[in-house]
């Protein structure tokens, strides 16, 4: 497996590499200062789910924001911990996580994981509300409502935890990439037989393939000259320009079903009255499967060497599949009909989350979202009664699947050296 890409690495100038820091897992926002930890409120008794979500959603947990990260993992940790789950805190470049287990393990039958980190909002997206039977806020979809399920599926279960076997993970890093949250848990061998992240899968449809993708940093270089005698340089501008046009010929028709091609930014020159000696581009690639894209990438080499234009990989993530009828997932998509009445038959997306990591070990992933909307946006809710329906799901398939007499024998799958990500 090729190592890494880390954004700091690139040749490019500091303003770009600026831009393209914040999509790997160092990315340092800055945001909202954190408000104190929370309140330990656990310390009184057993609480209610919604209220969980409330602090949960209290704490702005912005990626980079990692006083505030610190902050909810504390309250999640003294939570845990107090009902009787295992607890560590891995950290790597300054990112924490948070893993708890039934046992002593890094490999129980189920991770119930979720990713803390949200995108920036508003100061009032910061208090959860309700309005018409739903949740307000940030992170109440993406993806806090998880964390307060697992955590109430926890308190249900105390006193009779040794009976199960499964374990929790949180990362705080999911929204800049996941390289030193879920990528690092993985590689240090936190491999459970099957993986419950909702971080995909609208409306009860769990996630069944997602894209893969190339995060890719383009440059060109022409030689100044003033911009009165522009026939005295080469226009760096101009060049990049012919090659983002040649390589978006490749792409003759996108939409969910078809590879894609996104120039989310370009940047070049210094002056309005100079040609420009310098230009950058931000490339997003996305593919329907490894061959595609190792296919697309090839040519896309090709198109920079006839321009000498150079190219770095920011970020590649691999795309993931997963059968409805896999033995492990098959009883939760069973739970969402009995609980909901939804038919599940499976969604596609053209998105990424982390499940693309336990995706390299052949590893099993449940990627579903209860009804909600407004993901990244200004208006993010959630369902209230898709909410206390997920948390009934979770905890029958806890029963099912992850009970120590009744747990599936299947194996725990190995690296498959043949599958590159990242």
């Amino acid at each position: 497996m090729n190592k890494r890409t880390n954004p700091t690495n690139s040749k490019t100038n500091q303003s770009f590499s600026d831009f393209t820091s914040t999509l790997s897992a160092k990315w340092r926002l800055l945001t909202t200062p954190a408000k104190p930890a929370l309140p330990g409120k656990d310390q009184h008794g057993p609480e209610e789910m919604e209220d969980i979500l409330r602090q949960l959603v209290g704490i702005p947990t912005t990626t980079g924001n990692y006083e505030a990260n610190h902050n909810a993992l504390d309250y999640i940790e003294r939570f845990l911990k107090k009902r009787g789950l295992y607890v560590t805190r891995p950290e790597w470049n300054g990112i924490e996580s948070l893993v708890a287990t039934t046992g002593k393990s890094k490999t129980p039958t189920v991770f119930l994981a979720a990713h803390l980190d949200v995108v920036p909002g508003s100061e009032e997206m910061f208090e959860l509300r309700e309005e018409d039977g739903k949740y307000f806020g940030r992170g109440t979809l993406d993806m806090k409502f998880a964390i307060a399920a697992y955590l109430q599926i926890v308190d249900d279960l105390k006193g009779k935890l040794q009976q199960y076997d499964f374990g929790i993970v949180i990362t705080t890093d999911e929204e800049a990439g996941g390289f030193d949250g879920m990528g690092n848990l993985v590689e240090d061998g936190y491999l459970p037989k099957v993986c419950v992240l909702p971080d995909g899968g609208d409306d009860w449809q769990i996630q069944t393939f997602s894209k893969g993708f190339y995060y890719l940093s383009l440059t060109v270089d022409g030689s100044p000259a003033h911009g009165s005698r522009p026939w005295l340089g080469d226009n760096a501008i101009l060049r990049i320009a012919k090659v983002i046009n040649e390589m978006h010929e490749l792409f003759p028709e996108i939409n969910v079903d078809t590879n894609s091609f996104n120039i989310g930014r370009i940047h070049g020159g210094q002056t309005v009255n100079q040609v420009a000696h310098h230009a950058e581009a931000l490339l997003d690639i996305r593919y329907i499967s490894k061959e595609e894209g190792e296919k697309v990438l090839a040519k896309i080499k090709q198109i920079c060497r006839s321009y000498d234009a150079k190219l770095h990989t920011v970020i590649k993530g691999l795309d993931t599949n997963f059968d409805l009828e896999d033995p492990l997932i098959a009883p939760f998509a069973q739970l969402i009909t009995e609980v909901t009445g939804t038919k599940v038959v499976g969604s596609r997306t053209t998105g990424s989350n982390d499940t693309r990591y336990f995706a390299e070990y052949g590893i099993p992933c449940i990627s579903v979202y209860p009804k909600g909307g407004g993901h990244h946006g200004p208006n993010e809710w959630l369902d209230k009664e898709s909410f206390f329906q997920f948390h009934t799901i979770v905890r029958k398939y806890i029963d099912q699947v992850a009970r120590k007499n009744t747990r599936s024998a299947a194996k725990h799958p190995k690296k498959n050296s043949t599958v590159e990500v990242r």
